[in-house]
């Protein structure tokens, strides 16, 4: 299949054409919607397994306090993975339990760190239990674990959706796939080889011009001293029509604070002096470079009072010669 899409986009690529195809490509490819995994690692009838033990829970107050034996607890542990590209902010969503009588707990994210907030969640039918969550900051690659424990519930089935998530949708899963990680890696693998035959060609064509910009991002979300910061550091080429490598190029530094408390940066030249940033708010810089910017680790401060913790985050900035 590969070797189809050369022979025909081969003849083309001596002039400006494969610049605009490729740049097609990419762009209805960053457009369709993404499917990231909620995965059930546990939906089981919760049950004691020692002889003479039973479950029950109190009820009642004071003198009246008793125990009352539960026949049917089923416990839910789910995980949602951010397996897409793109960065959710703010997304929220909403599990439903054929049950009026659920217990509901959500962790923090592993990366962001940002607690979910919980939404209240409407119900369109009156036998389920719902219940919803806006998760601030859920960049990609990460993860946030949710637990459920409904009694009698009619089935051991549940509801759940994602909602302000733009062109991410929800795949619900059992388990993880094996079947999709090979998958995964296979369609990584097709395209380092197209990529690889894209570039042979560019070598052996010397009037080959590029017509997309080149651009690329990184984002670092950080929790430190009771801060949570997401740092985004981004460049793109400016000279759309020139070489790869042309210049100039823009460089774009956002800090977002994603907490509930203000947070004073201190990030050197970035910043130029220490910045208080409000929560909610952002602090940006953009610079500008002739050569093409590469990704370096810098070391800058924070804290909620005064920058006084020390942290180390990958950021664009112009090559040095």
């Amino acid at each position: 299949m590969l070797l189809d899409i050369l022979k025909i986009i081969g003849p083309f690529l001596g002039g400006g054409l494969a610049g605009a195809l490729l740049n097609e490509w990419f762009r209805r490819r960053g457009a369709r919607v993404q499917r990231i995994p909620l995965i059930e690692r546990v939906n089981r009838v919760v049950s004691p397994e020692l002889e003479g033990f039973t479950l029950a829970r109190l009820t009642g107050a004071g003198q009246d306090r008793r125990l009352e034996r539960v026949r049917n607890v089923r416990e839910y542990q789910l995980t949602l993975r951010n397996t897409s590209t793109v960065h959710l902010q703010d997304v929220e969503i909403q599990f439903e339990f054929p049950s009026h009588d659920v217990e509901a707990w959500a962790g923090k994210p592993a990366v962001s760190k940002t607690a979910p907030v919980s939404v209240e969640a409407a119900t369109a039918e009156p036998r389920m239990k719902g219940y919803r969550w806006r998760i601030p900051q859920f960049p990609s690659s990460d993860s946030v674990e949710f637990t459920f424990r409904a009694v009698d519930p009619a089935t051991d089935d549940y509801e759940v959706a994602l909602y302000k998530s733009g062109r991410v949708v929800i795949e619900r899963s059992k388990g993880e796939s094996p079947g999709a990680s090979r998958s995964s890696l296979h369609r990584a693998m097709v395209m380092m080889m197209g990529t690889a035959a894209l570039a042979a060609v560019f070598a052996m064509s010397p009037v080959v011009r590029v017509v997309w910009p080149e651009r690329a991002k990184s984002v670092a979300a950080l929790n430190e001293s009771g801060c949570a910061l997401v740092v985004t550091s981004s460049f793109e080429q400016l000279n759309s029509g020139g070489w790869p490598w042309d210049g100039p190029w823009q460089i774009s530094h956002r800090f977002l604070n994603a907490g509930t408390q203000r947070c004073v940066v201190d990030a050197g030249q970035l910043t130029g002096a220490p910045v208080a940033i409000e929560s909610a708010g952002d602090f940006t810089r953009t610079l500008f470079s002739q050569t093409r910017p590469t990704l370096i680790q810098r070391d800058f401060s924070l804290g909620p009072d005064s920058a006084t913790h020390r942290v180390r985050v990958n950021l664009y900035a112009e090559a040095q010669p």
